[in-house]
């Protein structure tokens, strides 16, 4: 972003403080809303608790599903929804009644025992909506762990899978082997991956930014995502170099640059409300609660008050510069900019480092990911 072109624009009237605005707003208000298909006990629940990293959904056997429920995970919606071809709901009823031309992505989930249904259901929404079909066979980890009780090699039990499931899906569709359990194994990180495709640009970012980052490539997403968050924020700030009151953009900065750090924090999952989550399932070490703390301080206006006045000569130069005409607001504007930029460049670098030290705690055991990287 050309900081010089934004001063030309906003000296021009062309409002680039409310293009900056409109932007954030967009991204921050877009919605995903993903439908979950198949019967209960199948891991639809756990599934969604996997892609987002947290508990969303309460899981279990039980049926508790007879209409769609909606689960919000910041602009991220999955609906559960009940199944089709059943007396309660004829196909000819279900997907009007579903609404199904409202949805991103569909994600049909089975377990053990695929039944006539499901796949009936497939080929009604592929005639129907013209997407394609994410099917997604959930605990892989059980089935290995019943074929080696039964003497079966384990090598053998992933290819044996992957053929029924071709065999009864065909090979035209997206069909993924995962342990809900076992997210960074099997083929989990591959089928969240795919399903970026489903979405536009403005979708594709916020899925980004509401899932759990397991890989280093999810990793590198969620840096592209905030990196395009920060230089719209480090927008506002060139803009608010123009305040003509002497004080007043140093409370818009520390406003600006709180709400950008609150948005990273929560982009890598390392806010407040997160971790206390995360600490709830699993302990951390003493090092990485204290690198924890650390980063959800950047989200304080305490501490970004307490980092402005270690900046101190830099912003004072800003104030001054404002009182040379055209100029001196450029140079402002460049200040504010430059940085946000920074600070939010900095915490990005941080959390990257904070997540790939929570990945190797959590996932320390040896993974057991399915050679192959695409669906069957």
């Amino acid at each position: 972003m050309d900081v010089f072109q934004l001063v030309r624009e906003f000296l021009s009237g062309k409002g680039a403080a409310d293009r900056f605005e409109h932007e954030l707003h967009n991204l921050d208000n877009t919605e995903v809303k993903i439908a979950l298909l198949g019967r209960s006990g199948t891991g639809k629940s756990s599934l969604m608790n996997a892609l987002v990293g947290e508990r969303v959904a309460a899981s279990g056997a039980v049926e508790t599903t007879t209409k769609a429920q909606e689960f919000n995970v910041n602009g991220l919606i999955f609906v559960d929804l009940p199944g089709g071809g059943t007396t309660r709901f004829p196909f000819d009823e279900y997907l009007d009644t579903m609404k199904i031309n409202t949805y991103d992505a569909f994600i049909l989930v089975v377990s053990k025992r695929i039944l006539e249904s499901d796949l009936d259901l497939l080929n009604e929404l592929k005639s129907r909506t013209g997407k394609k079909i994410h099917v997604v066979r959930t605990m892989i980890d059980q089935d290995i762990e019943n074929a080696v009780h039964d003497g079966i090699s384990p090598e053998l039990v992933l290819p044996r899978l992957r053929s029924d499931l071709e065999s009864k899906f065909g090979s035209t569709h997206h069909c993924w082997l995962i342990s809900n359990r076992h997210p960074k194994e099997y083929d989990f990180p591959a089928f969240s991956d795919s399903l970026l495709e489903d979405f536009d640009d403005a979708r594709r970012d916020k899925y980004v930014f509401a899932v759990k980052a397991y890989t280093d490539g999810q990793l590198r997403r969620k840096r592209e995502v905030a990196e395009r968050h920060v230089t719209l924020f480090a927008g506002m700030a060139a803009v608010n170099g123009f305040n003509p009151v002497f004080g007043a953009d140093i409370v818009a900065d520390v406003a600006i640059l709180v709400k950008m750090n609150q948005w990273i924090l929560r982009c890598y999952k390392l806010d407040e409300e997160h971790m206390h989550k995360q600490l709830r399932r699993t302990p951390l070490s003493s090092a990485q609660v204290t690198l924890v703390n650390r980063l959800i301080a950047y989200g304080t206006k305490e501490f970004i008050l307490s980092l402005l006045k270690r900046q101190v000569t830099r912003m004072t130069g800003k104030e001054l510069a404002k009182w040379v005409p055209v100029v001196g607001h450029m140079a402002s504007a460049g200040l504010g900019f430059a940085l946000t930029r920074w600070m939010g460049h900095d915490l990005i670098l941080q959390c990257e480092e904070a997540t790939r030290s929570l990945m190797r705690e959590v996932h320390s055991t040896p993974a057991r990911t399915s050679k192959s990287k695409h669906p069957v």
